[in-house]
């Protein structure tokens, strides 16, 4: 079913002997974890990053962000992007637990959920752990249908903030005269 290509996608990840030189199914993973690394602690400075300014990193504002963020603010800012990310991770999920309503807490969760995965899948991407399939990291990647599909799941979730108990019964019941 799958191309050779993607075979190898994945083969690589289990047996590196099929890319040795790193030039050519691992090439992206490659230049992402070398832009990772480059930054050290804090980083070589914002708009100052070797690799990322040369174009050596490929697409360095959608895929391979967090490597940028690695690169030109170092493990400490990648660092703050995990911690600000999961905070939001865990308001969704506090906000889910609030709510009364088991449809509302299934999306606030569902919320959580969808936004772990990207997380997970987009820094196991640059770190070289999970194969390159081109998943954005929410709110920081640049990406069209991703921010407007993220931003519409967040809608939902303050939704579900601002009115925790459902009001679709009080239309049928008269007020008291």
């Amino acid at each position: 079913v799958l191309a050779d290509h993607q075979k190898q996608r994945i083969l690589i990840l289990f047996d590196p002997s099929v890319d040795p030189d790193g030039i050519g199914v691992r090439y992206h993973s490659v230049r992402s974890l070398r832009s990772l690394t480059g930054g050290g602690w804090s980083g070589q400075g914002l708009y100052e990053g070797i690799r990322t300014q040369n174009g050596e990193l490929p697409s360095q504002h959608t895929d391979y962000i967090f490597s940028t963020i690695g690169e030109e603010l170092g493990f400490v800012g990648c660092l703050l992007v995990l911690v600000l990310l999961f905070a939001i991770v865990a308001r969704c999920i506090w906000v889910g637990r609030q709510s009364h309503d088991y449809m509302r807490r299934m999306i606030c969760f569902g919320a959580a959920t969808a936004l772990i995965f990207q997380i997970i899948v987009n820094v196991g991407m640059c770190i070289g752990v999970i194969p390159v399939i081109g998943l954005t990291l929410p709110l920081i990647s640049y990406g069209g249908s991703s921010i407007v599909s993220t931003y519409a799941m967040l809608g939902l979730v303050s939704g579900v903030c601002a009115r925790p108990e459902p009001r679709s019964h009080e239309r049928y019941i008269l007020a008291p005269r």
